[in-house]
């Protein structure tokens, strides 16, 4: 995805969510515009619009001296307080909101369809119905954890094998389906061979974590050994290792025959697998893994599912409000 795709609104929306989940603490200091702009691809006149429009939203607010970039607001009297209190306070609250409307000249229907409106479009995120979809159990469980963390909204994890049981059933009862890049193709096919848009999935990169390139620069000698269960993510790596030592000699193949398994380790000085055939090269072979990478999700294709997730919820909501006579506009489809 290029940076051009990032809005303004989607960056504001990744901030808020780590402001929801704690990861931003009132009175903590938000990251400086260019170290966000590189942080999830954008640049930094996004990445400053966003901070303006979350500025107007009162959510953060300008350090004292103006010099040292955001923070994020405090809310006076919201800190410590039981549930009880804190809806008597926001009680509180609303009603000083709708003493300005009133002065302001709206009618109570006016200011109860913008207060509809409003606790709409924030709590509409867990309207978003979603699925991960993955080959095997473990990067299925692990990928499907992490995209629960950096999202902060529930989404299920199952393997691939699930969406083919029934896919009718799970495209009629999900938003969105997500996959890796890996299977993107095979089931956006599914996906229109039942009559439903390629919109109703989306694929996400996947990168060696920096720890696996760690482990794997290391290593001292040449001729590498790269075993997979899946061969593009074989063949995938093997591109990527070349990308920084240019100079091994890498071959790559996925753990499908035995005999061919067992020529590829006996050639090679250093072997490198993934955990879902570590198991199986290891009861082949009698040889323990140099390296066992693991997977990270690609932040630009979490920024991207931020955006999808977004236009999602926006198309429900003027859903709602179209069947209540209310006009609005459609979202266009990316």
């Amino acid at each position: 995805m290029v940076r051009e795709t990032i809005s303004a609104e989607s960056v504001a929306q990744a901030i808020l969510r780590r402001i929801n989940s704690g990861l931003y603490a009132p009175g903590d200091r938000l990251p400086p515009v260019r170290k966000l702009a590189q942080e999830i691809g954008s640049n930094r006149n996004t990445v400053n619009k966003a901070y303006q429009m979350l500025l107007d939203m009162g959510v953060i607010e300008l350090s004292a001296s103006g010099w040292h970039g955001y923070l994020v607001k405090r809310v006076e009297g919201g800190e410590g307080k039981t549930k009880s209190e804190l809806l008597n306070y926001f009680y509180s609250q609303f009603v000083e909101l709708v003493w300005q409307g009133m002065a302001a000249g709206l009618s109570s229907e006016e200011l109860m369809e913008i207060q509809r409106k409003a606790v709409g479009e924030v709590y509409a995120q867990s309207m978003v119905e979603m699925v991960f979809y993955e080959c095997n159990d473990y990067d299925t469980t692990e990928m499907g954890k992490r995209l629960n963390e950096v999202l902060n909204l529930p989404v299920e994890y199952k393997n691939i094998s699930h969406f083919y049981k029934n896919p009718t059933a799970v495209l009629k009862s999900k938003d969105l389906i997500i996959t890796t890049y890996h299977h993107l193709a095979e089931l956006t096919t599914a996906i229109r061979q039942q009559g439903f848009p390629a919109s109703k999935i989306v694929g996400i990169d996947t990168r060696l974590t920096a720890d696996s390139l760690l482990k794997i620069a290391r290593l001292p000698k040449e001729r590498i050994a790269v075993i997979c269960t899946n061969q593009n993510t074989a063949h995938t790596i093997k591109h990527t290792l070349y990308g920084y030592r240019p100079e091994w000699q890498i071959e790559a193949m996925a753990a499908e025959n035995p005999d061919a398994v067992r020529r590829l380790v006996e050639w090679c000085d250093h072997l490198i697998v993934t955990h879902t055939s570590a198991d199986q090269i290891q009861e082949w072979t009698g040889r323990m893994p140099d390296v066992v990478v693991n997977f990270q999700i690609d932040e630009q294709s979490i920024a991207f599912l931020n955006q999808r997730i977004h236009q999602i919820r926006m198309q429900k909501l003027q859903g709602d409000s179209h069947a209540e006579g209310i006009e609005g506009k459609n979202l266009d489809e990316t």
